[in-house]
C-alpha cells in the first residue's frame, strides 16, 4: 500500500448550518431547492464508487464493513444506501452529501458520474479523499491526459483491509483552503471548449460573442490540460458555466467529457448556471443527465442557450444595481435630452461627447462637417461655439439660416441672369451678408469693452457708423435679417434685359458703398486673433437627395465668399476659421458641380462604433440622475441588459440607423413605456413594445422625405407591408412600380431607398446585410453585388416591425 501526499482536498468550505438546509438556487428545480431536509441522519463519511468493475467494488464495500466493525458508533454509508425511490437520484446524493463530514471517492477507473460528484463534493466546500488502485490500469492514460485528480493525491488499495487501515489513519480529514475570488462582472461566463470546432460549437461561440456577455474559456487547443485550482478559480469567479459536450464517437471526447462533468459537479454546487450542451443524442450519466440539452442540429443552439443566458443576465443586473447609487424613482429622473440639440443647447454643456470629429472641428483645418439628418451636426455646432466664445480675442459668428429664404432669390434673381452673373451675384450677395454680420456681431460682443477703453472706442465707433448705413431698424435675427435682405434685392433687380455688367448689377443690387463697409469691418478686426465662422441648417428645407442645381449654387458661392474673406483677413494677419455643417447628400451634389473638388476639407460624421452610442447614453443619464460608474452598471439600473440571449442594448443599435438621433428617439419611446407601465426599470417587454413605435416613428419620418422627392407618389414603403424582409431586387421594383413609379424611375427609386437605409444589400446566405450609412453612402459599391445578379435586397430591421415583415430568408439580420 502506498500513500501519496495531499490526499484530501476540498472547495468553498461551508459550515453545516450552511450546507444542512436546502440551498437559494437549485440548477434540477431552476429556482430554490424543493427537497425536504428534515430528519435526515448525518453521517461521518459516504463511499462513491461505480459498480464496474465489480471486483473493485466489493473491494471498498468490504472496507467500508470493517470499519463498521472497527467503530460501530461511527456511521458511514456508500451510495447504494442512499434512498431514492420518487425523487432526483442526484437529489438523494445531494443531501447525503451535505450532511457527511467527508466524502471518499473511488478514482480506479473514469466514471463521469463519478466525477461530476467529486467536482459537487469540492463545489460544497467538503473534504474528499481519492482512492485507487493503481495495479488497475485501464483508464490510466485517460487520467494522464485528463491531469485534473493526478495532482491532488490519493490513497492507494488492492484490498478491503488495507483500504479500511489507510483510512482510519487518515481520520479526522482537514479541509484545504477554500478559494475566495470576486465574481469577474465584466466576463461573467466561463466556456469548457473542446478541442474540435465542430459545426455546433462554431454556433455556440457565435451566439455567446452576439450576447455581448464576456466570457473567459479553456480552450483545449492551447492548454491541453486544465488543473484542479484553475477549474476552482474560474468556476468561483463566474455567474455561469457552459460546456459544450463531443459526440462520443469524436476523437478525444472522452477526455473532454470527463473534465466537463467534473467542471459542471463544481459549478452546481456552487449555485452557478450551467448548461451542458451535448453534440448529438446520447446517454447520459444518471447523475445530471437532467441538466445536459443535446441538440442534433446546430441551428438548435441558439435556442438552447437561452435559459442559461437568462440566468446569468439576471444575477448579473443585480450585482451590478447593487454597485450603483440608485435614487428613489430613478426612471423618472432619467433624462436623455432632446433629439433635437436645438431644443437642449444648455443641457448639452453637461453631456456633450467630444469625439474625435469635435476635436478636429475645433481646430478649424476643415471647411465643412458633414452628416445625415440626425448624425449630431448640430450639436457640434454649438459645442464648437461654446469653446471658443468666451475669448475676447476671438470674434466667433455664427449663423443659423434656413434654405427656404433663398426661395424668392432663385425666382427673382437667378431664373432671370446667365450662369456667369448667377455666380458673380451670388458671391457678392453673400460677401455683403458676412460683412454686415460680422460688423453687427462685433457690435454686439465689444459694447462694454470699448467704453472703458479709449483706443478700441474710436475704432468701435467708426465701425458703428459703418454698418448704421447698412442695418434695418427692425432687424431681428440672422434669419430675419437674410430674409429681408433677399426681398430688398429682388425689389431692386433692375429686370431682364437691363443690359448691365456684373460689376454695375453689384452696384445696383448693394446699396451705398460696400468698399467702405469691407474696408472698415477688416480694419476693426485686425485686433482679434481669430475669427470664426460657424454656419448651420443651410440646407433645411431641401429635400434629401432633391436639392437642384440652384441650391448647390448658393451654397458654393457662400463657400466661395468665405474663401474670399479669409485671404482679406489674413492679408491683415487676423486668423479666420470657418465651418459649414451640411447634410451629406448636398455634400454629394456640391462635390458633381465643383470643378476643384479638393479645394475644402470635410470632416465626416459617420458612427460605426457601439462604444461612441454608450458613451452618448451614460453621459445623459449620468447627468440627469447623478448615477456613477460604468456603463455597464448604469444601463443595468435603467434597462434590462438582455432579450433573451441577444444583448438589449446592441438590439436597440442594430435598429436604428445608427445616427444618434434614432437612437434617443427609440430610448425616449421605452422609457416612456416603462413609466407608463409602473415599471423600476426598462424591461425587454417595454423595448419591444417601444420597438413597435419607434418603428413606426421612423418609417413616417423616411417617407416624408421621400414624398418630398416623389410628391406625386403616394405611400410608396406601405406597399412593402408584409413583406419578406429580404427580397430579390426584381420583387422590389415591382411593389415600387405598384405604388406609382414610372418605370423609367424604378431604378431611381431603389437608390433612393438604399440611400436611406431603408434597404441594404446582403451577398451570399451567411454575410451580414450591408447598408450605406456603413459604406458612407458609396452607392455604386453597395449596389455592386446586385449588378452582378449576388445580392438581395434586406429591409431595415428598424422598419420591419412597422412593416410587419416576415423572416429573412438566409442568414442575414
Amino acid at each position: 500500500m502506498s500513500q501519496k501526499d495531499h490526499t484530501s482536498i476540498s472547495g468553498n468550505a461551508k459550515p453545516a448550518s450552511v450546507l444542512r438546509k436546502p440551498p437559494s438556487f437549485c440548477q434540477y428545480e431552476d429556482s430554490a431547492c424543493e427537497q425536504d431536509f428534515v430528519g435526515i441522519k448525518a453521517s461521518q463519511g459516504i463511499f462513491l464508487y461505480p459498480s464496474d468493475p465489480p471486483q473493485i467494488a466489493a473491494t471498498i464495500e468490504g472496507a467500508v464493513a470493517q470499519m463498521r466493525k472497527w467503530n460501530p458508533q461511527h456511521h458511514r454509508r456508500t451510495w447504494k444506501e442512499f434512498q431514492t425511490t420518487g425523487q432526483v437520484i442526484f437529489c438523494s446524493i445531494c443531501k447525503s452529501m451535505r450532511f457527511s463530514d467527508h466524502i471518499i471517492a473511488d478514482v480506479t477507473t473514469l466514471n463521469f458520474n463519478l466525477l461530476f460528484e467529486i467536482g459537487f463534493a469540492l463545489g460544497l466546500g467538503l473534504p474528499v479523499i481519492p482512492i485507487r488502485d493503481t495495479t488497475f490500469v485501464r483508464d490510466k492514460l485517460v487520467f494522464d491526459e485528463l491531469g485534473m485528480l493526478d495532482t491532488i493525491g490519493y490513497l492507494d488499495f488492492q484490498n478491503s483491509n488495507g483500504l479500511a487501515v489507510a483510512l482510519v489513519s487518515k481520520f479526522p480529514v482537514t479541509a484545504l483552503p477554500a478559494p475566495h475570488h470576486h465574481i469577474d462582472l465584466e466576463s461573467p461566463l466561463y466556456v469548457l471548449k473542446g478541442h474540435i470546432d465542430t459545426e455546433g460549437a462554431v454556433r455556440l461561440m457565435s451566439v455567446l460573442k452576439k450576447s455581448a456577455l464576456r466570457f473567459r474559456s479553456f480552450d483545449a487547443l492551447e492548454t491541453p490540460r486544465l488543473s484542479l485550482q484553475e477549474a476552482r478559480k474560474q468556476v468561483d469567479s463566474s455567474l455561469g458555466v457552459i460546456a459544450h459536450l463531443l459526440s462520443a464517437d469524436r476523437i478525444g471526447a472522452l477526455v473532454h467529457n470527463a473534465r466537463c462533468a467534473l467542471v459542471a459537479g463544481l459549478a452546481l454546487a456552487a449555485g452557478k448556471s450551467v448548461l451542458l450542451l451535448q453534440e448529438g443524442l446520447t446517454r447520459q450519466p444518471i447523475d445530471y443527465r437532467d441538466v445536459v440539452t443535446s441538440y442534433t442540429h446546430p441551428d438548435q443552439v441558439p435556442r438552447l442557450l437561452e435559459g442559461v443566458l437568462s440566468h446569468v443576465v439576471s444575477q448579473l443586473q443585480d450585482a451590478r444595481i447593487r454597485a450603483v447609487r440608485r435614487p428613489e424613482r430613478l426612471l423618472e429622473q432619467v433624462d436623455l435630452g432632446d433629439v433635437a440639440a436645438e431644443n437642449e443647447i444648455r443641457a448639452l454643456r453637461s453631456y456633450f461627447v467630444r469625439t474625435a470629429q469635435f476635436h478636429e472641428a475645433k481646430r478649424g483645418n476643415a471647411r465643412l462637417v458633414i452628416g445625415r439628418k440626425g448624425s449630431g451636426k448640430t450639436a457640434i455646432f454649438y459645442a464648437v461655439r461654446d469653446s471658443l466664445i468666451n475669448r475676447r480675442s476671438f470674434l466667433v459668428l455664427d449663423l443659423k439660416p434656413e434654405g427656404h429664404q433663398f426661395s424668392k432669390l432663385r425666382e427673382v434673381v437667378l431664373s432671370k441672369l446667365s450662369e456667369g452673373f448667377q455666380e458673380h451675384t451670388l458671391t457678392a450677395f453673400w460677401n455683403y451678408i458676412l460683412l454686415c454680420e460680422l460688423a453687427c456681431k462685433a457690435l454686439k460682443v465689444d459694447h462694454t469693452w470699448a467704453l472703458r477703453d479709449e483706443t478700441h472706442r474710436q475704432a468701435f465707433g467708426r465701425l458703428a457708423a459703418a454698418y448704421e448705413k447698412h442695418a434695418s431698424a427692425d432687424a431681428g435675427d440672422f434669419s430675419e435679417r437674410l430674409l429681408r435682405e433677399v426681398e430688398r434685392i429682388a425689389s431692386r433687380y433692375p429686370g431682364e434685359g437691363a443690359g448691365l455688367s456684373a460689376n454695375q448689377l453689384t452696384q445696383t443690387l448693394f446699396r451705398d458703398d460696400i468698399r467702405e463697409l469691407d474696408d472698415t469691418v477688416a480694419d476693426y478686426l485686425e485686433s482679434k486673433d481669430e475669427i470664426w465662422l460657424l454656419i448651420d441648417n443651410l440646407d433645411k428645407g431641401w429635400p434629401t437627395r432633391g436639392a437642384k442645381k440652384e441650391d448647390i449654387l448658393i451654397l458654393r458661392t457662400l463657400l466661395e465668399a468665405t474663401r474670399k474673406l479669409q485671404r482679406q483677413l489674413e492679408h491683415r494677419e487676423t486668423g479666420f476659421r470657418c465651418l459649414v455643417f451640411l447634410r451629406n447628400d448636398i455634400y454629394e451634389h456640391l462635390l458633381i458641380d465643383t470643378p476643384d473638388k479638393g479645394k475644402d476639407t470635410a470632416i465626416v460624421l459617420d458612427y460605426d462604433d457601439r462604444e461612441f452610442f454608450k458613451e452618448l447614453i451614460v453621459q445623459r443619464i449620468k447627468s440627469s440622475t447623478g448615477l456613477t460608474g460604468s456603463f455597464e452598471n448604469i444601463w443595468a439600473a435603467v434597462f434590462d441588459t438582455h432579450l433573451g440571449t441577444e444583448d438589449a442594448f446592441q438590439y436597440i443599435i442594430d435598429r436604428t440607423l445608427m445616427r444618434p438621433r434614432d437612437l434617443l428617439n427609440f430610448l425616449h419611446r421605452a422609457i416612456e413605456v416603462a413609466i407608463n407601465r409602473g415599471h423600476e426599470r426598462v424591461s425587454g417587454d417595454d423595448i419591444l413594445k417601444a420597438e413597435e413605435t419607434f418603428s413606426e416613428d421612423i418609417l413616417l419620418s423616411i417617407a416624408f422625405e421621400i414624398r418630398d422627392v416623389y410628391p406625386t407618389v403616394s405611400e410608396p414603403l406601405y406597399e412593402f407591408l408584409g413583406c419578406p424582409a429580404a427580397m430579390p431586387v426584381e420583387d422590389a421594383t415591382s411593389k415600387l412600380e405598384s405604388a406609382g413609379f414610372a418605370k423609367d424611375r424604378l431604378d431611381e427609386a431603389i437608390d433612393l431607398l438604399l440611400w436611406f437605409g431603408f434597404f441594404g444589400v446582403q451577398e451570399g446566405e451567411i454575410e451580414k446585410p450591408t447598408y450605406a450609412y456603413q459604406m458612407r453612402h458609396n452607392l455604386a459599391k453597395l449596389v455592386a453585388p446586385l449588378k452582378h445578379k449576388k445580392g438581395v435586397l434586406v429591409v431595415h430591421p428598424a422598419f420591419r416591425k412597422a412593416l410587419q415583415c416576415g423572416g429573412l430568408t438566409n442568414g442575414g439580420r
